[in-house]
């Protein structure tokens, strides 16, 4: 039963953990999505920055004027 339990945090724990939370600014559709553990920006800014960019734990925690 201990045994169980343990499990089912641990599984908990990891989804909380990589569950990205999307986001869309208005520069031109920018989108960023951040867990707790990494960041992706999908630049498409209208002045002509695109691309993607992928951040792990911990410089995902910044705003997206740090990143530019």
């Amino acid at each position: 039963m201990k045994k169980k339990l343990i499990i089912v945090f641990v599984v908990i724990a990891v989804i909380l953990l990589l569950i990205p939370v999307k986001k869309v600014y208005e520069d031109g559709g920018t989108q960023t999505y951040t867990a707790l553990t990494y960041k992706v920006i999908v630049w498409k800014q209208i002045d002509g920055k695109t691309g993607t960019e992928f951040y792990i734990f911990p410089n995902n925690f910044h705003q997206l004027d740090y990143y530019e």
